[in-house]
């Protein structure tokens, strides 16, 4: 006697199968990113692995800060790292935390870096359309878009921490102030090199002291500002890499 065997699911509801369709289309199981040899990086779920220190400082040597709108060459990332490890070497003498301040935008080079304004502009229009569609959760919508880039970045610097065996920098607070505040004077310094006396104070913090950088901020060119990256990687944290 044949016996034909009937699979019976579970009634779900069209709201339901709608929700879980929409959830899936939200959550995608990779966002892919180029490597140089054309593989792709998953910026969703990043790996220790995934991190290469050569081709970390060959990208950031390329991508100009102030997205290069300054009139002379390109003052790069990289550049913008190594003086600025440089100066909070000179400062404070820790080795380590000149380090963290090295890999401090090593996030940018699967990424790219997302200026301030800009950042703060899609925050703008993101508040804006959640307004017009009548979304009232304004302890939600303020700064979404910071804190969804913050969780990139974060994402990636704990790939970066392993890779560079390092630990979280979020575990020592005082690190993590210091990398700010050296990241913030740097950038008060680079913009009145850059931009002149009349850089306009809205687009920069207030009250804080100058680096104590040596040499003046002039664009050192993508090899320069490589290698010297590569060099401080192996100064202050012992990470031996050759150039990409």
């Amino acid at each position: 006697m044949n016996q034909e065997v009937r699979h019976i699911s579970p009634k779900v509801d069209k709201a339901t199968r709608r929700a879980e369709q929409q959830s899936a289309r939200r959550e995608p199981s990779i966002v892919p990113a180029f490597r140089p040899d054309g593989s792709a990086f998953d910026l969703v779920n990043p790996k220790a692995a995934d991190i290469d220190f050569a081709d970390m400082a060959n990208a950031l040597s390329k991508i100009a800060r102030f997205n290069g709108i300054y009139r002379c060459g390109a003052y790069s990332v990289a550049q913008h790292s190594v003086m600025g490890a440089d100066a909070i070497f000179r400062e404070t003498g820790d080795s380590v935390l000149a380090g963290y301040f090295v890999l401090h935008d090593g996030h940018e080079y699967p990424f790219g870096d997302v200026t301030r304004p800009a950042v703060d502009l899609i925050q703008h229009w993101v508040a804006k359309l959640a307004a017009a569609a009548n979304l009232d959760r304004p302890e939600f919508i303020d700064k979404l878009v910071h804190r969804a880039i913050g969780e990139v970045k974060r994402c990636i610097d704990l790939a970066i921490y392993e890779a560079a065996q390092l630990p979280d920098i979020t575990r020592m607070p005082l690190y993590v102030r210091q990398v700010k505040d050296m990241d913030d004077r740097m950038l008060v310094a680079e913009a009145l090199a850059l931009f002149g006396p009349n850089a306009d104070a809205r687009c920069i913090p207030k009250g804080l002291k100058p680096p104590r950088i040596t040499g003046a901020i002039e664009p050192w060119g993508a090899m320069k500002a490589e290698i010297a990256f590569l060099d401080r990687l192996e100064r202050y944290l012992g990470i031996v890499v050759r150039a990409a």
